[in-house]
């Protein structure tokens, strides 16, 4: 994607990314340090992403880590050890009806009693449906380094677009690439060395990945939990072919990519 900065000079953003719809979508903790080489191969799964930050430390069992924001997902619930942070943060989230919507603060009874997935830790890049908060700080300041960076997009549509931008995207390049996307919203979840998007069968994380995304320190890309995103059992039950090798092939559908980022000039949209 072209996009002309302030001083008039010309920046190319590449990009991969895959759209879902919340509707018919489930989204899983896939826990467990560097178990991206398993996701490759885990083809009942649509793809797997990155979460919100955490520290390591006394927290979540043999995992050793301290979440930035709770998680309700479709196989538990997962407690934000630092609790500040959490509070202070955004969250991505989708309703029992299928709706996706993003907000600001903690898991509360009353979101989880409205929501089936709940997403917290985030950072709030952009919003133009709801004003944050005065308890909100977010997770990054005003970054100055170029890096690959992970979105979760809420499109026009209603639908989900996940978006790993290539290296060396600045936060002001970011800003005009999420509002020429149309994003009513766009939030932040870890990123830079921490950047995940596979989808298995297509897109693998690899040693070279590793080396890319960490700026040739692949040591400190290490990941305790990846989001695994599959079709919901509702989306399963509406298909009339029931064998699994149809069913993976009909959950494919579900998935829509772009693919932008080893030729700027060509974009494949989604159907």
């Amino acid at each position: 994607m072209e996009l002309i900065r302030p001083d008039g000079s010309v920046a190319n953003i590449g990009y991969h990314s895959a759209v879902v719809d919340p509707r018919w979508v489930s989204i899983e903790f896939f826990g467990g340090w560097n178990r991206e080489m398993e996701a490759n191969q885990d083809t009942d799964a649509l793809l797997f992403t990155s979460g919100p930050t955490f520290a390591r430390g006394r927290g979540n069992g043999d995992l050793g880590m301290i979440l930035h924001g709770d998680l309700l997902l479709g196989n538990g619930l997962w407690r934000a050890g630092n609790l500040a942070a959490a509070n202070e943060r955004a969250w991505m989230g989708i309703t029992k009806e299928g709706s996706l919507e993003f907000g600001y603060g903690a898991l509360n009874p009353a979101l989880q009693a409205k929501l089936k997935v709940f997403i917290g830790g985030l950072h709030a890049f952009t919003n133009t449906i709801h004003t944050p908060p005065n308890s909100y700080e977010g997770v990054y300041g005003e970054m100055q380094m170029a890096d690959v960076r992970i979105v979760y997009g809420l499109r026009a549509d209603g639908k989900l677009e996940l978006v790993e931008t290539a290296d060396g995207v600045y936060f002001p390049d970011l800003k005009q690439f999420v509002e020429k996307k149309g994003f009513l919203a766009a939030y932040l979840p870890d990123h830079a060395s921490k950047s995940r998007l596979i989808i298995p069968g297509e897109r693998h994380w690899s040693e070279e990945q590793a080396v890319w995304v960490s700026g040739g320190k692949p040591s400190i890309t290490q990941m305790p939990f990846l989001l695994r995103i599959t079709p919901s059992r509702e989306w399963s039950d509406k298909q009339p072919i029931k064998d699994t090798t149809s069913d993976r092939l009909q959950g494919k559908s579900l998935l829509h990519q772009q693919d932008v980022i080893h030729n700027p000039s060509r974009e494949t949209s989604p159907q």
